[in-house]
C-alpha cells in the first residue's frame, strides 16, 4: 500500500531542508563578505591616514627638535587630517599620549598590542580590532612608528569606532534574515506545489493499480493530469500493462473456449461411437466406419495435448533442440507426402519446388522441423478451398536455408498480421485449432537462429517464409 501523506512530508521535509540550508549559507555568506568590505573599508582609510602622517613628520625638517616639538610643529600647521571620524594621538617611546586630535596633552599611558608592536619597530601596516574594556565599544585602530634615520621617534595611533559600521551591517543582516523568511515561506509553497505534482499521479496510479487488482482492466486515466516525466511513463506504462493484461485474459478466455471446443467434439464422437460399438449384430463395415473415426479423433486430441505440452515448454523455456544433420529435400518431400491425402481429400494441389541445386543438409532438430513444416501446411490446407493449391518452396544459400509455404486460400486481415504470431490467437474461432501452432512454430525457428515472417493478403492467399541458419554450431 502506497504511503501518500508520508510520501508527502518526506517530499516537503527534504525540499524545505534544502531551501534551508541554501538560504543560511548564501546569507552567511553574503553577510561575511559584507563584513569583510566595511571592516576593508575602514582598514584602508586608517592605513591612508597614518601613511599621510607618516610622510608628513619626514618632510617638516627640524631635525635637532624634539618628537614632542615635531609633532607640536605639524599640530599647529593643520596638517594633521580634519575627519572626526577618527581619533589620532601622537605617543613617545614610554608610551605616554603627549597628544590627541584636539591638541591636548594627557599623559595617558596606552598598553594596547598595535602601540606595543610599533614600538619593536614594526614598519607592517597593521590593524587590530577590539573591545573597549570600560564602554564595551568596538574599535579599529592602527598604530605606526616614526623614525629619524632609522631611529624611533614616537608613535601616531589612528583608531575608528565600528558602531555605525556595526549599525549598518546589523540592519542589512536583518534586512536579508526577513527576506530569506520570505524566500523560505516562498519556498515552502513551492514545496507544497512541488509534492502535490508528485502525489497526484501517484494517488492516480494507486487507484489504478486497485482497480486492477479487482479485476477492471478498462479502466483509463486522465491524460491532461499526466506529465511527460518518469511518473507519467510510469503510470503509462501500467494503463499499457492492464491493456495487455485484458488482451491476455480476453486471448486466454477464447482459448479455453476453442480447446474445450477441441477437446468435446472428439470426445463426443468417440463416446458415441463406442456405445454403438457395442451393440449387438452391428456389421463389418460399421465397425472399421466407428473405429476409424475413433481413431481420427483420438490423434486429434493427442495432437492438441502435443501442443499444449509444447506450449508449457516454450514458456518455461525447457525446450531443448537435439542437434542432428537434416535431409532438407527429404523433409519437405517427406512432409508432403504425408499431408498429400488430406490435400487430395479437398482436391487441393500440393507441390515441392526447389529452387537451388544440389541442397547440402543442415544442422537442426530434424522432429522439431518437421512439426513446424507439417503445421504450415495443415494450416494452408485447412484453409484453403477445394480446387485451391498449396506450394512448399525451399531455397539455399551459404549461411540461410529458406522455407516458403504459399496457398490461395482465405487470407488474414490486415490487422491481424502482427497478431497471428501471438500464443492462442485465432482469427477465425469456428475453425478447429488451438491457435498455439503458429506460435510454437515461429519459436522453434527461433531456437534455429532464423525468423518467421507473414504476407497475406484477405481473399488472395498467403505466404509464410522462415529461414533456418546452415549451423547453428560449430561442429556436431
Amino acid at each position: 500500500m502506497l504511503h501518500l501523506e508520508g510520501l508527502r512530508k518526506r517530499v516537503i521535509k527534504y525540499y524545505f531542508i534544502m531551501i534551508i540550508i541554501t538560504v543560511v549559507l548564501f546569507e552567511g555568506l553574503f553577510m561575511f563578505y559584507l563584513q569583510n568590505y566595511y571592516y576593508s573599508l575602514a582598514e584602508q582609510s586608517l592605513i591612508s591616514q597614518a601613511t599621510y602622517t607618516m610622510d608628513i613628520y619626514e618632510g617638516i625638517g627640524m631635525e635637532s627638535a624634539s618628537f614632542e616639538n615635531k609633532v607640536y610643529n605639524i599640530f599647529e600647521k593643520g596638517k594633521i587630517g580634519s575627519n572626526t571620524n577618527f581619533s589620532v594621538e601622537f605617543i613617545d617611546k614610554n608610551k605616554n599620549v603627549i597628544l590627541d586630535k584636539y591638541g591636548i596633552r594627557t599623559n595617558e599611558k596606552y598598553e594596547y598590542d598595535d602601540v606595543n608592536e610599533a614600538l619593536k619597530g614594526n614598519n607592517k601596516l597593521t590593524t587590530y580590532s577590539y573591545t573597549m574594556p570600560g564602554t564595551k565599544e568596538h574599535v579599529m585602530s592602527i598604530s605606526v612608528p616614526i623614525k629619524v634615520n632609522n631611529q624611533i621617534e614616537g608613535i601616531v595611533r589612528y583608531s575608528l569606532s565600528l558602531r555605525n559600521i556595526d549599525r549598518t551591517i546589523l540592519k542589512l543582516a536583518c534586512f536579508f534574515i526577513a527576506a530569506g523568511m520570505i524566500v523560505l515561506m516562498i519556498a515552502l509553497l513551492l514545496s507544497l506545489r512541488f509534492a502535490e505534482s508528485l502525489i497526484r499521479p501517484l494517488k492516480h496510479l494507486k487507484q489504478f493499480a486497485n482497480e486492477l487488482a479487482q479485476g477492471n482492466y478498462n479502466i483509463k486515466l486522465k491524460k491532461e493530469e499526466l506529465h511527460d516525466d518518469e511518473i507519467g511513463d510510469l503510470v503509462r506504462t501500467f494503463e499499457h500493462m492492464a491493456i495487455e493484461i485484458d488482451k491476455s485474459r480476453k486471448l486466454k478466455e477464447e482459448f479455453i473456449s476453442s480447446v474445450s471446443h477441441e477437446l468435446r467434439t472428439p470426445l463426443t464422437s468417440i463416446k458415441g461411437w463406442s456405445e454403438t460399438l457395442s451393440y449387438e449384430g452391428i456389421g463389418k463395415e460399421e465397425l472399421d466406419l466407428g473405429l476409424g473415426i475413433i481413431q481420427d479423433e483420438t490423434e486429434r486430441m493427442i495432437s492438441l495435448v502435443e501442443d499444449l505440452l509444447d506450449f508449457s515448454r516454450l514458456s518455461s523455456d525447457r525446450i531443448r533442440l537435439q542437434i542432428d544433420m537434416v535431409d532438407v529435400t527429404k523433409l519437405a518431400k517427406g512432409v508432403v507426402t504425408q499431408l498429400a491425402v488430406k490435400a487430395n481429400e479437398k482436391n487441393i494441389t500440393l507441390l515441392t519446388e526447389f529452387k537451388t541445386e544440389n541442397i547440402v543438409d543442415i544442422q537442426g532438430d530434424k522432429n522439431r522441423l518437421r512439426q513446424v513444416l507439417i503445421n504450415l501446411v495443415q494450416n494452408a490446407i485447412k484453409f484453403t478451398a477445394d480446387g485451391g493449391y498449396v506450394v512448399v518452396i525451399v531455397s539455399q544459400g551459404q549461411e540461410f536455408t529458406t522455407f516458403t509455404v504459399t496457398d490461395n486460400g482465405v487470407g488474414i486481415n490486415k490487422e491481424n498480421l502482427t497478431k497471428v504470431l501471438d500464443k492462442f490467437f485465432q482469427e477465425d474461432y469456428n475453425k478447429s485449432g488451438s491457435g498455439l501452432g503458429l506460435a510454437i512454430s515461429n519459436e522453434i525457428v527461433k531456437l534455429h537462429g532464423g525468423k518467421m515472417i507473414i504476407d497475406s493478403e484477405k481473399g488472395v492467399g498467403t505466404t509464410i517464409t522462415f529461414t533456418l541458419k546452415n549451423k547453428i554450431i560449430e561442429s556436431i
